[in-house]
């Protein structure tokens, strides 16, 4: 019974509506009509304009992102750069400490051991060089101060004598350079092979 009763009371809600929408003009259902695609033109229009909005905060936000990460990458580049001259520095001043140590071990050396002939005789060791083995196609001939040695192959950096290691006098100039010559030790004139000082029978 009650079942009956709501159904009625629908109906009779229902049928008044129906009836009022057949009661509508043609004119009236024509601008009814057109006012419901006008909302639905909006509502289309407002979903477009929603996803348009989207669209281009996703852009920003991109945007954003990439600009972030050059900054990122900015501050990496000048992090590394400060820390490489803040290496730099640091090596820098190591060679320097390194240099002055040197320096000061020589200087005290030096008043340990007044010349090569003082050092060699604490320190014999020091002279064993091994043999020498002339430059290819050449050969091991005596020579006095103001001769010339006939190739600069002789004068090589295989050759070289470091003054510092045997406290030998430093060389004046540039260009002078102390070689092993046999078991001689020359200091020459690297720029025609003149020979300035020589020291016989320097290593054993």
């Amino acid at each position: 019974m009650r079942n009956l009763v709501i159904m009625a009371v629908a109906a009779g809600l229902v049928l008044p509506t129906a009836a009022s929408a057949q009661q509508r003009s043609p004119a009236e259902q024509a601008a009814w009509n057109a006012r419901l695609e006008s909302r639905e033109a909006y509502a289309a229009q407002q979903r477009r304009d929603d996803r348009r909005d989207d669209r281009r905060e996703a852009r920003e936000d991109r945007r954003e992102e990439w600009r972030d990460d050059r900054r990122d990458a900015r501050q990496d580049r000048r992090d590394d750069r400060r820390e490489w001259r803040r290496d730099q520095r640091e090596d820098r001043r190591d060679w320097r400490e390194d240099r002055r140590d040197d320096r000061r071990d020589y200087r005290q050396a030096r008043r340990d051991y007044r010349d090569w002939r003082a050092y060699r005789q604490a320190e014999r060791n020091a002279f064993r060089r091994g043999s020498y083995y002339a430059p290819r196609g050449l050969a091991y001939r005596p020579v006095r101060v103001g001769g010339r040695l006939n190739s600069n192959l002789f004068w090589g950096s295989r050759y070289w004598v470091d003054p510092y290691d045997y406290y030998l006098p430093q060389p004046r100039y540039g260009y002078q350079r102390y070689i092993r010559y046999g078991n001689d030790v020359l200091l020459i004139d690297t720029r025609n092979g003149r020979v300035l000082v020589v020291y016989d029978r320097f290593f054993w």
